[in-house]
């Protein structure tokens, strides 16, 4: 995979997420915080955590429990927004969700990344990248194309909103192309480890959207909430991992967990989007 079209195709996805955004949106979702709040909490600090706790039970290559890692340290994919929208979930909320955790990912990447290295990994000489770098990385490939897209929406709303489909739509395939080629790059690798590490990125997936349910519940949030926050745990920026590992660790294997977890939680979301879909007719027939 080029290590020109990886970045840039990445920065592109970020910049199609900020032609769609506006302050506007965010004051609704501001005024309710805690759909907010659940949603970066389990984002930033549960997926995380629940990625450590699996890691320590993984006995595996180490370059792939730190693949684990760096995938749990990404935000919130883009496919969320869109997910969440045909599962009737709170639009807003995951758009929220997913640009405030990806500015919030320019410090939290690095600082998770480097208390991964630190305490999980030790002194292996597969990981060599001072957080420093990946900050600067970090920025220059997502923050800064989701600020330019924010900033294009708010001088110029016409030029954004011509060009916000189409952009749409090429980030899309930018995504596929990147998972896609990654695949390819790797897919040989993931077929053989399929069975020993298959099992652990399941459980970081589906243990992310149980805790996005669990603490949906907990705080009483709306159904509608509830959808945006589970999806928004669920749904990671693949495409970022994928980046970090072959761009800046230089490590092609580390990149395996997230060809494992995007195919994974698309799967996942698939099905829930299908349940939730059943469960509001069974809701409407019964209230009809």
């Amino acid at each position: 995979m080029s290590s020109v079209l990886l970045p840039l195709g990445l920065a592109f996805i970020m910049f199609a997420v900020g032609l769609g955004l506006r302050i506007a949106d965010f004051v609704a979702v501001f005024r309710q915080p805690r759909s907010l709040v659940a949603a970066l909490g389990n984002q930033i600090l549960l997926l995380p955590l629940i990625a450590a706790l699996i890691v320590a039970f993984y006995a595996g290559r180490p370059e792939f429990a730190f693949g684990i890692m760096i995938l749990a340290a990404c935000p919130g994919g883009p496919t969320s927004n869109l997910l969440t929208v045909l599962a009737g979930g709170n639009a807003a909320l995951s758009v929220s969700a997913t640009a405030l955790a990806s500015l919030a990912g320019m410090l939290t990447v690095p600082l998770i990344l480097w208390l991964a290295q630190s305490s999980l990994l030790g002194d292996s000489a597969l990981v060599t990248v001072p957080p420093g770098r990946i900050l600067v990385s970090v920025f220059l490939v997502t923050g800064l194309p989701l600020l330019a897209g924010m900033l294009l929406n708010a001088i110029r709303p016409n030029w954004a909103g011509r060009i916000r489909v189409p952009a749409r739509r090429l980030a899309t395939a930018a995504f596929a192309f990147i998972v896609v080629g990654a695949f390819v790059s790797q897919g040989a690798t993931m077929m053989r480890h399929l069975l020993d590490l298959g099992p652990f990125i399941l459980a970081l997936n589906v243990g992310t959207m149980a805790a996005g349910l669990l603490t949906s519940r907990l705080l009483g949030l709306d159904y509608a909430d509830l959808v945006a926050v589970t999806l928004e745990g669920g749904l990671q920026n693949a495409a970022l991992a994928i980046f970090i590992a072959v761009s800046l660790f230089g490590v092609p294997a580390m990149l395996v967990p997230a060809i494992m977890y995007a195919l994974t939680m698309n799967l996942t979301a698939v099905a829930f989007i299908l349940w939730s879909r059943r469960k509001r007719v069974v809701e409407a027939s019964v209230g009809g």
